[in-house]
């Protein structure tokens, strides 16, 4: 009986080990941008394991950078059917559906991962996400109340100041403004999208100096849009 035990431990490890071969293998084929050897793997991987989202997770991941976007929402409706509280999973959903046009969709995934995770660098993604999509729509006080709490959840978080200060800026409450995209520089000296509008924001008060200051750290940055305002409004 322990030998038969043995025997059949070691069949298990072996098919535990060719099912992780394939799964490797297609990781290692995304790595080097071969999708096509990486699709014949994460196929297998899928085939030989279809209880590991790990397995389903990569290959929707390779269906996207293929353009398969209904094959990469097929492979992740299942894994969050089989693992429902992957916010991994819900964020890469809510990108397929608004590559699908699917905004409604995208939105409901995103706040299902902050029911999920109010903390944390998923619901981070997750809030950045919610705030930029209500940015387009034009729904600043939207766009305010996300960026609100992901300042209170993530205070270390530069682009989450500059995202809010971005906001302000629009709305022009510039006092404001001016202290979040101070505060992005200050976490994230090389943030060049807050030196843009920083700059903005300090031209509208006065602040002739402040705002040149600003525009060349933008552009030496690498930020050539603002070479015009530069030319406009500094002396070169």
């Amino acid at each position: 009986m322990k030998t038969l035990t043995c025997l059949l431990s070691l069949g298990l490890c072996l098919q535990l080990a060719a099912q992780n071969d394939a799964l490797l293998a297609g990781m290692s084929a995304m790595r080097k941008a071969d999708h096509t050897t990486a699709a014949t793997a994460l196929d297998k991987a899928v085939t030989d394991a279809p209880a590991n989202g790990k397995a389903w997770y990569y290959r929707a991941m390779n269906r996207m950078a293929m353009g398969d976007n209904d094959g990469a929402l097929h492979d992740l409706d299942h894994l969050l059917a089989i693992e429902p509280r992957d916010v991994h999973a819900m964020l890469r959903r809510a990108e397929v559906h608004q590559v699908r046009g699917d905004e409604e969709k995208a939105t409901s995934d995103l706040y299902r991962v902050i029911g999920t995770t109010p903390n944390g660098p998923a619901a981070e993604h997750a809030l950045l996400e919610l705030g930029r999509m209500a940015v387009m729509k034009n729904d600043l006080p939207a766009a305010l109340g996300h960026y609100d709490r992901l300042v209170n959840i993530a205070s270390y978080n530069a682009t989450a100041w500059c995202e809010r200060g971005i906001v302000r800026s629009f709305v022009h409450d510039d006092e404001n403004a001016v202290s979040d995209l101070e505060k992005a520089v200050e976490l994230d000296p090389v943030l060049d999208k807050a030196y843009g509008t920083l700059a903005v924001v300090y031209f509208r008060q006065g602040r002739e100096q402040e705002g040149c200051y600003a525009l060349q750290q933008a552009r030496d940055l690498g930020d050539r849009s603002v070479e015009e305002l530069l030319l406009l409004r500094c002396d070169q």
